[in-house]
Order: C-alpha cells, then structure tokens, then sequence
C-alpha cells in the first residue's frame, strides 16, 4: 500500500525523464554532438536501412573476431548480426563479464554458448588449456563459479555489480 501511494511522483519523475531525453537527443542532433549510443544507433540504421551498405560489409570482411564476447552489448549483436556472413569467431569467458555498466549483456554469450553446444547456429570449441595462471588459482576458482552458474547468471551480474560498487 505505502508503495502504491508513490505512483503519481513516480508517473511524473518518469514523464520528467522522458522529456529530458528528448531534451537532451534534440540538443545533441541539433549540434552534431553523439556519444556512442547514438553512434552504433546510426550505423545500425544505416546498414538496415541499405541493403547495397550491408551487403558491401557483410562480403568485404572474410572473417569478424569478437574478443571478450562476454562484455557484448545488444546494439553490438544486433550490428555484428547485420554483417555477419557465417564468418563471426567469438571468444570470451562469462567467469569475465565485468562491464554491465556499459551495458554489456554476458546472456548473449550464455544463449550462444548454450545454442553452439547442441550443434545449433554454430559450433562451440572450448579452450581449456590456460597459460596465464597457475592451476591452483584456475581450480579454486572454477569450483566458486561452478556453483554460481549453477545458480543462474542474474546472480553473477548481481556478485559483479556488488565487486564493482554499483549496489
């Protein structure tokens, strides 16, 4: 009850956000001044909007590699899927999606990883071998996160955000 009693101000604080914005996206195109939200919007329309611009990227590229998939954001898949021409290679660890806050979204990485392990959309080749720590350190934390995974991968976004201060 107390909280529904809150509904009005929270109606009016979103209606006050939303004009900022507006505000905000009038003022930036007006001056010709993007950050990179607006910049991976345009090119997103961009190659949508012109089948003649995607096929020209999609045939120009003979391969696209895609580090630290894990940390991919959903403007950024849905722009790599525009160009994309059975030639994508991604590598990542979801144990490593440290970027929430820029917006990645590690379940892109889970739903591939999940989908390319049943042979469907793509094929999973897991590197095993790890050349940088010693195996100690790899075993201890591979059995943490075997039980967070376990859990469900809100719950490693939530440990993430909680290590980084965003509470």
């Amino acid at each position: 009850e107390i909280i529904l009693s809150t509904k009005t101000y929270l109606e009016t604080i979103i209606e006050i956000i939303k004009e900022l914005d507006n505000e905000v996206d009038e003022y930036k195109y007006k001056n010709d001044l993007y950050d990179f939200v607006d910049i991976s919007k345009l090119a997103i329309k961009i190659v949508k909007e012109n089948e003649e611009i995607r096929n020209e990227i999609k045939n120009y590229f003979q391969e696209i590699l895609v580090d630290e998939y894990q940390d991919t954001s959903d403007l950024q898949e849905e722009f790599i899927s525009l160009i994309a021409n059975n030639n994508v290679y991604m590598v990542g660890d979801i144990k490593q999606s440290i970027y929430r806050f820029r917006n990645a979204n590690p379940n892109i990485f889970k739903n591939k990883y999940d989908n390319y392990s049943q042979n469907n959309g793509g094929m999973k080749i897991d590197l095993l071998k790890n050349f940088r720590s010693r195996e100690e350190v790899l075993d201890n934390i591979n059995l943490l996160f075997r039980f967070i995974l376990i859990i469900d991968i809100s719950l490693l976004v939530k440990i993430s955000n909680i290590i980084l201060g965003f509470r």
